[in-house]
């Protein structure tokens, strides 16, 4: 290999990395969109954040919020709520539609919603053993996705 196509390999790995590390950054409590920081207040206590990140998606960011106990919080660039992930821990109340809270309750008695995704055109919750239930907008039940 000549010396020119080493330089321009180095140059094209140099500025994807970079590229790379730019998508992704720790940023401060302050720095979430407000609405974001109003969620994140009602349902949860601020001093259990662990970290956050912003992230670049094309011309937009989204927010993930980690918390202490391995909740994962992430919100879209106007700082509207996309997913509660609670790991093993029920999702706070308040946070999932009451239709489908009663839905699962009725339906699944003896399991509580740990994970709660709002999607362009659906809802979806995870129970605590494991089966994720889909809903429509307005939360009519869909299906169990695979």
């Amino acid at each position: 290999m000549n010396m020119k196509k080493i330089f321009v390999i180095l140059a094209t790995l140099t500025l994807s990395l970079s590229a790379c590390a730019d998508r992704h950054q720790l940023i401060q409590y302050s720095d979430l969109p407000v609405a974001a920081q109003t969620f994140i207040q009602k349902y949860f206590n601020t001093s259990d954040i662990s970290h956050i990140e912003r992230e670049r998606d094309g011309m937009h960011y989204e927010y993930s919020v980690y918390m202490k106990n391995s909740t994962e919080i992430d919100f879209d660039q106007d700082g509207n709520m996309e997913l509660v992930d609670c790991q093993i821990s029920p999702v706070p109340e308040g946070i999932v539609p009451d239709l489908i809270v009663s839905y699962v309750a009725l339906q699944y008695p003896n399991q509580f919603i740990v994970e709660y995704a709002v999607e362009y055109r659906r809802l979806k919750v995870e129970l605590s053993a494991g089966l994720d239930l889909v809903f429509d907008r307005e939360c009519n039940f869909i299906g169990i996705d695979d």
